[in-house]
């Protein structure tokens, strides 16, 4: 007769082994996908950034490019640099109809906003729309160039041949554009609309010609120094 021979269990020890390296295999496992997310996550955070600052570089140098030396008729102040901000008159031909816009890009609470005014000659008492722009904002620093560059800008009847902004981060970094303007050039006019006249007579000489706006002869890249 056969002996049936007992089957032995794992010993206490083996099992503690065994759960030991069941939790090292898992802590691996997580700190693997808890960097992998944070990755991820930097990834998002610092294109998102980038899309911020590309999208603010892009709006001031619009508004440089296409300049205009027009004051408000309330004012008769064509390009006024104000403590933490700059107010100028620009083209704006989003509607598909070049119109003039007075904006004022100023620092406000840690953000950088374009406030723009619904009418150029509107009254003295009319408030501008505020929009945000540019978060986390430390701090912001203009200098003009005209025959050499300027800390401040007090001829408020003309305008400089150029603008360098310089932004402080909160983290840090520092970023420095410099966008050129088209100076002093005469107000762009828009065509007057066309009238009835009579086919018989003879065409005016002097015909109302369209006017484009005007393009800087080179593009700025931003500069960037951190």
């Amino acid at each position: 007769m056969s002996k049936v021979q007992r089957q032995q269990g794992f010993t206490l020890l083996e099992i503690m082994i065994a759960l030991a390296i069941f939790a090292v295999i898992g802590i691996l496992a997580w700190q693997t996908l808890d960097g992998a997310m944070r990755t991820s996550t930097a990834s998002d955070e610092a294109a998102t950034k980038v899309t911020a600052l590309q999208r603010t570089y892009n709006l001031l140098s619009r508004d440089f490019y296409q300049q205009q030396a027009r004051a408000p008729r309330n004012s008769g102040e064509v390009f006024v640099q104000q403590q933490n901000g700059l107010e100028l008159t620009t083209l704006n031909g989003i509607s598909g109809q070049v119109q003039l816009e007075r904006v004022r890009w100023t620092l406000k609470d840690k953000r950088l906003w374009r406030n723009v005014w619904a009418a150029i000659d509107g009254p003295a008492s009319a408030q501008p729309e505020e929009v945000p722009i540019l978060s986390d904002v430390k701090a912001m620093k203009w200098r003009f160039w005209h025959e050499g560059w300027q800390e401040k800008w007090t001829d408020i009847a003309h305008q400089p041949d150029g603008v360098e902004l310089n932004l402080t981060m909160e983290n840090g970094e520092t970023w420095r554009w410099v966008f050129i303007t088209p100076g002093d050039m005469p107000e762009i006019q828009t065509a007057p609309k066309e009238t009835n006249a009579d086919p018989t007579q003879p065409a005016a000489e002097n015909a109302a010609q369209p006017v484009t706006t005007p393009q800087p002869d080179t593009a700025v890249d931003p500069g960037v120094s951190s």
